[in-house]
């Protein structure tokens, strides 16, 4: 598949989601193990399975009712992305609390964010309680499906499933533009940082490996 940088959007970004690709920094990857550690004089590397969410099949559960009834209490807004000050601050937070490594900051995991030098359209997602930002949530859009970037929460809410509630909310603007798939990104088995992607129903959980 040929793909040229800057060219990430409308039908282009959906074909290469549907290809296995996904973003990184400002251009396209795909890969089909990470690594995880060495052992002696090898290393240790973990299977990548990417998932896609198949709008058409989605369905309210019992689990999604309970974490929007959680979340009810705050207000979120959905809009073209920019990174501030205050995002980068609840950034630096978020992974000063997670036990993996991460992008050093938002700029570095989306280095160019809706200019000319950009290859994609991206939007985010703010959670805020009573004006504290609580959440936020990158993705890019194409023109039948997005693709989640960089969700990233408060520590001091994570009994509320944040990462989780930026998903419902942002498959929620996938089907208010009556596209047919979300591509969470990635998971691994032996991995937990990224479990919250595969809370949704198996029945509109796509695997590609």
């Amino acid at each position: 598949m040929s793909l040229e940088l800057g060219i990430y959007k409308s039908d282009i970004l959906d074909h290469a989601l549907a290809a296995g690709y996904f973003r990184m920094g400002n251009d396209l990857f795909t890969t089909q193990e990470v690594f995880v550690s060495n052992y002696g004089n090898s290393a240790i590397y973990d299977p990548v399975f990417w998932l896609r969410l198949n709008l058409k099949k989605a369905k309210e559960t019992a689990t999604t009712k309970r974490i929007r009834k959680k979340c009810a209490g705050f207000s979120f807004c959905i809009e073209l992305a920019e990174i501030t000050k205050e995002i980068e601050s609840l950034y630096s937070v978020y992974l000063n609390s997670v036990n993996f490594d991460g992008y050093p900051s938002c700029k570095a995991c989306i280095p160019e964010l809706n200019n000319p030098a950009a290859a994609f359209d991206t939007q985010m997602i703010t959670i805020r309680d009573q004006g504290r930002l609580i959440g936020v949530g990158f993705f890019d859009i194409g023109k039948k499906a997005l693709m989640s970037v960089l969700h990233f929460y408060h520590p001091d809410y994570k009994r509320f499933s944040i990462g989780k509630f930026l998903m419902l909310i942002t498959k929620g603007f996938a089907n208010d533009c009556h596209m047919d798939f979300v591509y969470p990104g990635y998971f691994t088995i032996d991995g937990t940082k990224m479990d919250y992607k595969v809370f949704p129903p198996v029945s509109y959980t796509h695997l590609r490996a």
